[in-house]
């Protein structure tokens, strides 16, 4: 399973390289909206496409939950949790901060995650009790335990403003203690960050599966720590992540709204 995730996750990059080059050379993108704010573009389906016929191939039988094939099931006990295109948003804009991502279930429990930046070349992997690592090196979170030296990553969904008030009363505690707030429009390489000591912590609710499940992983194999936000687990798209040092404070002021 590891080797057919780096091998999909390697080749659906390189495919996001290539449109978005061709798409910043003025090739025209489809876009569409799913809904208010909620983007997918011709690129999406056709990696998400790509990469389900090749894990079909690699990994005959194994049931696959994807960001634009998912039509309300549940996330499988034991299989692939995938997102072809993580900062949609971005791509379009020709921003080339997105990944793809990639993440595998095994009874229960995440048990690997891949997530790719292509055009950064950046490449994050992780598998459950052997480290998290960035382009081939090992890599933990960061040391960071006064919140005035702390960067936080958090979020703004396109769905779910009815969280609003919640979102800025958590964006307001983090300023007030001294931590410097980042939106880059990625989830998936916002947890990323926060295992490889880019960042301090992250704070994020109202995402999926395919958001969170590689790149949760891959905080825990660092060293971090992830808990689920209002009883929820962190799988679900409701979380809080931090490295060990600074993860009791970004608990305390994420229970303190639920």
């Amino acid at each position: 399973m590891f080797e057919a995730a780096l091998m999909v996750a390697r080749g659906a990059g390189d495919l996001l390289r290539q449109r978005f080059l061709e798409m910043v050379q003025g090739k025209t993108l489809e876009v569409e909206e799913k809904g208010p704010s909620d983007f997918v573009t011709r690129v999406d389906r056709e990696v998400e496409d790509w990469i389900l016929q090749e894990l079909s191939r690699l990994t005959p039988g194994v049931p696959v939950l994807s960001e634009e094939h998912f039509h309300g099931e549940d996330v499988p006990s034991t299989g692939w949790i995938v997102d072809p295109l993580d900062g949609t948003r971005s791509f379009i804009h020709s921003i080339p901060h997105f990944a793809v991502t990639l993440a595998f279930m095994e009874e229960g429990r995440i048990s690997l995650g891949v997530t790719y930046a292509p055009v950064e070349e950046e490449f994050f992997h992780a598998a459950r009790g052997k480290g998290v690592w960035f382009n081939g090196s090992r890599v933990s979170v960061s040391s960071v335990y006064h919140p005035s030296r702390a960067v936080v990553a958090m979020g703004l969904p396109y769905r779910g403003r009815e969280h609003l008030e919640r979102l800025l009363a958590f964006y307001r505690a983090a300023y007030l203690r001294g931590m410097a707030l980042r939106h880059t429009g990625s989830a998936a390489l916002d947890l990323c960050y926060v295992a490889c000591g880019r960042y301090d912590g992250l704070f994020y609710m109202d995402l999926s599966p395919w958001d969170v499940a590689a790149g949760g992983l891959m905080v825990l194999e660092g060293g971090g720590q992830v808990m689920g936000l209002g009883n929820k687990p962190w799988l679900s798209g409701w979380l809080v992540a931090s490295n060990g040092a600074l993860f009791p404070l970004l608990r305390e002021v994420s229970e303190g709204l639920f």
